[in-house]
């Protein structure tokens, strides 16, 4: 390859990588160490799919060998790779050298655009729950609050009045169960957060109503406010429908994560609704709420890269984990 040719591959953002009809890579541009993380000439002579940190090879190698039964068509393909634990993903678009030797793949870093992808698709699930919320959940409980306010006029019985209050209460958790999941997807930037000093703050409250709530151990993950709502739905729910008066949370340290366990000393949950509990709109109970508050829960750890379950054991369990902050 002549100098002008090195000099022009050099300039353009994609990775260029030529492979011969065996899938060996000849040539491989510098862009190699920014989107592969790996210099290029230790790609030089490795088969396309044993490039390092490649999550799924036989995707790859599948794809090499449909490029040749096809008769040298061009195919577009989209792979993911582990850049220093990241998944990046990348657009591989082949096209054939004019002798049918081989291929020239152009690989670009797709990355932000599936993550824009990813964001529109979380708007669309906000609106289509506030929506949801909005005309059904909320506007029945402005009706039923509406006749019982009727009937107060009639006759001020302190019974209807309470009743009446009951729904206002319920229609203000249902705004505020509105906006944390508005939060949840529609979010600033995760950072570093101190998961002790999260659960404390919220301990505080539930302290004050006569819980106690004892907590060991220091975790540090990527997360945002909205981890603030996990614990305080989780808390909730041992209060409210477990009717618990103490609640343990364990922070443990594993490799690459942080195992969190709230545990709480009430009734615990019952074994037939632990595989719905995180479902949207599921709720149980005489003291149900919006459905919504697990579920919330869940998005919000899925969104950091982590998950939760749930099972009893002296009262309900909740069991998360959580990846580590990348500085550790």
């Amino acid at each position: 390859m002549d100098d002008f040719l090195k000099t022009v591959i050099s300039s353009i953002a994609e990775l260029i990588l030529v492979v011969d009809e065996e899938g060996s890579i000849t040539y491989a541009s510098p862009q190699a160490q920014k989107i592969l993380g790996i210099k290029a000439e230790e790609l030089i002579g490795k088969k396309l799919w044993k490039i390092p940190n490649l999550e799924d090879f036989e995707r790859m190698e599948e794809f090499f060998i449909k490029l040749k039964l096809s008769g040298f068509l061009k195919r577009r393909e989209i792979f993911v790779v582990f850049k220093e634990k990241e998944r990046i993903h990348l657009q591989v678009y082949a096209t054939p050298l004019k002798d049918f030797s081989g291929f020239v793949l152009a690989i670009r870093d797709i990355t932000p655009l599936i993550e824009a992808h990813k964001k529109i698709e979380d708007l669309n699930e906000v609106l289509r729950l506030m929506n949801k919320m909005l005309r059904h959940d909320l506007l029945n409980k402005l009706a039923v609050l509406k006749g019982f306010l009727e009937i107060s006029i009639e006759d001020p019985n302190r019974g209807n009045l309470e009743r009446a209050l009951k729904f206002v209460d319920d229609a203000v958790e249902l705004i505020n169960r509105m906006r944390e999941f508005e939060t949840t997807l529609i979010r600033s930037e995760l950072k570093i957060v101190n998961v002790r000093e999260v659960v404390e703050k919220v301990a505080e409250n539930f302290r004050k109503r006569g819980v106690e709530v004892n907590i060991v151990g220091e975790a540090s993950v990527m997360a945002d406010e909205a981890l603030y709502s996990v614990f305080d739905n989780i808390f909730n729910n041992a209060v409210k429908h477990g009717e618990a008066k103490r609640i343990d949370v364990m922070i443990e340290s594993s490799s690459d994560h942080y195992k969190i366990t709230v545990e709480d000393y009430g009734k615990g949950l019952p074994p037939e609704i632990t595989n719905n509990l995180f479902k949207e709109g599921f709720t149980y109970g005489n003291k149900s709420g919006s459905g919504l508050g697990l579920y919330i829960v869940k998005k919000v750890l899925e969104r950091y890269g982590g998950e939760i379950r749930a099972y009893n054991r002296k009262g309900a369990v909740f069991e998360m984990k959580i990846k580590k902050a990348m500085c550790q």
